[in-house]
């Protein structure tokens, strides 16, 4: 697979040259940014006439390229120069990376209101600058769905005077219970490459996609890890001492069935921002979901020129992954994708998954007390 690093202007999105690369790493996250690096010489032809005073950190953007898709994105954010070897490493971030830089500048309160658009509202008015709010500021970077609708409707209520982060807020408005995914997707659109904010379900989006070991990947090793797991699950809110909100859900199940029971584990949360219980209640739920199984997870490595590949798959997808090892039984269950990690080197290349159970996405629990 060829690669290209391209690097445009922030600001404008205009395409300004092409980068050579000794070493590519980059990795897309679901409801994060991501990060990347690349190295590239500070001699030869494939650096002669490079405008090395336009790689300037939060000056451009880098973007890497496979084939016709364009794979990731996001700001320079610093870079290193190693004198001995003669190269420099661009240290990048994803572009979402930028509205963890925006903040909430006006009060803003939303009363019944799709959670979709109250995030795409945030991010236009406070953080890319191409909603209605006349102070608005921003490169005008993304682009979005105009008509998608969750279906989940949310009451919000955003202060000035807490300066709170677009990315924050948005980041927190996914995960509550029935939430959202979010990601960012990069493509060429008439001639500029365009950056679409992608909505998704927060259970996943479901494929047909199978990942087996010793047959299109390879899984080096499984954890089980219950850290993590809860019964019990109590969230604070705003307030104090016997004015201040709180909210429970319980797995009383998972406490009470013979086949499965294990004794009460409790977990505490403190959201102090937080003044509606209703919400708080949902990010009890979301504990409780979390926490409802012992986290299995397979180090997934994809394996090169077999399918899926690293350019099929995408962060928030839901894909089948079969392991099995002499009389162990083994492992065969449905795991979201959270994070895809790429390097590129001399060596070849190298592509991880991390995954999450699917099981900690279901409903599970229920209010009541035992």
């Amino acid at each position: 697979m060829q690669y290209r690093i391209l690097f445009a202007e922030f600001t404008s999105g205009d395409v300004w040259g092409e980068l050579p690369a000794l070493e590519l790493n980059f990795s897309r996250v679901l409801n994060a940014p991501g990060e990347g690096s690349v190295k590239i010489p500070l001699t030869g032809p494939a650096v002669r006439g490079l405008p090395w005073q336009a790689l300037k950190p939060w000056r451009v953007l880098v973007y890497v390229q496979a084939g016709e898709q364009i794979l990731w994105g996001g700001p320079l954010v610093t870079y290193a120069v190693d004198l001995s070897a003669e190269t420099m490493t661009l240290n990048l971030q994803g572009l979402w990376t930028y509205y963890r830089h925006r903040f909430i500048s006006e009060d803003r309160t939303f009363l019944a209101r799709d959670q979709a658009l109250i995030a795409r509202d945030l991010i236009k008015d406070f953080g890319d600058g191409t909603g209605d709010l006349v102070r608005s500021s921003g490169p005008k970077a993304l682009t979005f769905d105009e008509t998608y609708l969750s279906g989940i409707v949310r009451d919000r209520s955003y202060w000035r005077y807490e300066w709170k982060a677009v990315g924050q807020a948005v980041e927190e408005l996914s995960q509550v219970r029935g939430g959202f995914d979010f990601r960012i997707d990069h493509f060429w659109q008439s001639g500029r490459i365009a950056n679409r904010f992608v909505f998704g379900l927060s259970t996943g989006d479901s494929t047909d996609f199978v990942l087996e070991h010793g047959a299109n990947c390879a899984v080096p090793g499984v954890s089980s890890d219950g850290t993590a797991m809860t019964t019990e699950a109590i969230v604070t809110g705003a307030g104090d001492g016997a004015d201040q909100l709180v909210s429970s859900w319980y797995d009383l199940l998972h406490e009470t069935d013979a086949s499965r029971r294990i004794p009460r584990l409790t977990s505490v949360q403190s959201r102090v921002d937080v003044t509606a219980p209703d919400t708080l209640t949902g990010y009890a739920q979301q504990m409780i979901s979390e926490g409802s199984v012992p986290i299995v997870i397979p180090a997934v490595q994809l394996r090169p020129q077999t399918f899926p590949a690293v350019g099929d798959l995408q962060v928030g997808q839901l894909v089948t992954v079969r392991v099995r090892a002499g009389e162990w039984p083994g492992h065969d269950g449905r795991f979201k994708v959270t994070e895809i990690r790429h390097k590129v080197a001399n060596t070849g290349t190298e592509t991880e998954l991390a995954l999450t159970p699917g099981e900690v996405f279901a409903s599970v629990g229920s209010p009541a007390i035992a």
